[in-house]
């Protein structure tokens, strides 16, 4: 006599299912994050190689001058008769493209060097004549200054920074009307995943991403995390970030 085993298909039951889908859901989702975080790692490299540009420049500009790009220095190179055959446009202002313009006093920069990915960039088109060179939206970093000196000997206008390690210019401050005040700053939080790039002084390119946090009142902007500023201090300890305006770039 023959036995007949009869054998059932078990499936999956809904519940086993649902969690299945859920788990799938969950690691699709951090997959995601990070594949889009690293989507545009070429474009912050490429920022980051600008603006380390930008900041040899303003170096070589001050030891030429004795002075980083300010509205004394903007003067003195309208001055210049040997400087009467150009016309790259304003050198000082309200934004950072005018003193960035003044480098083109100093060698042969390209517009290429001031672009980056940013909101309101486009892509330079390499005209420089005829106040050309800079334009609205072919610039994309902030440009750190002083304000003007109180004191009625000293040049009138935005000064340049000095010493050692202090601020030059950032990489993914947003563009607005008028400067920033250093105790005030803010970034595009959105841009570049929370990175945002700082060059100073000495030399020195920093990101700020651990220093920076979401702000308050904006989460596509990122502001100082508690009892951080990029500026230095006195040697009593007093905050300086005050006196420093920092111009934005001219974004469309």
């Amino acid at each position: 006599m023959k036995i007949r085993l009869n054998r059932q298909k078990k499936g999956f039951t809904l519940i086993e299912l649902m969690v299945v889908i859920a788990i799938l859901a969950s690691l699709a989702a951090v997959g995601h994050v990070h594949i889009v975080e690293h989507l545009n790692d070429g474009d912050r490299q490429a920022a980051c190689l600008n603006l380390k540009l930008v900041q040899t420049m303003l170096l070589g500009f001050s030891q030429d001058n004795g002075s980083y790009p300010c509205d004394a220095t903007a003067d003195a190179l309208l001055e210049d008769e040997r400087n009467a055959e150009y016309n790259f446009g304003e050198l000082k202002g309200e934004k950072s493209n005018p003193y960035f313009r003044q480098l083109f006093y100093k060698g042969n920069p390209t517009e290429a060097t001031f672009y980056a990915k940013h909101n309101g960039t486009k892509e330079p088109d390499g005209k420089f004549a005829n106040g050309q060179a800079l334009t609205k939206g072919e610039n994309a970093f902030a440009y750190v200054l002083r304000k003007e000196s109180t004191n009625p000997e000293d040049a009138p206008g935005k000064r340049a920074v000095s010493g050692t390690g202090t601020p030059l210019a950032f990489c993914c401050v947003p563009s607005t009307p008028k400067a920033y005040t250093g105790d005030k700053l803010k970034f595009n939080r959105e841009l570049f995943f929370a990175h945002a790039f700082m060059v100073k002084t000495d030399g020195s390119m920093f990101d700020l991403k651990d220093k920076l946090q979401e702000d308050g009142e904006d989460d596509t902007k990122s502001v100082y995390a508690e009892g951080f500023t990029p500026f230095p201090k006195t040697e009593k300890g007093r905050d300086t970030s005050p006196d420093y305006l920092i111009v934005t770039p001219d974004l469309m």
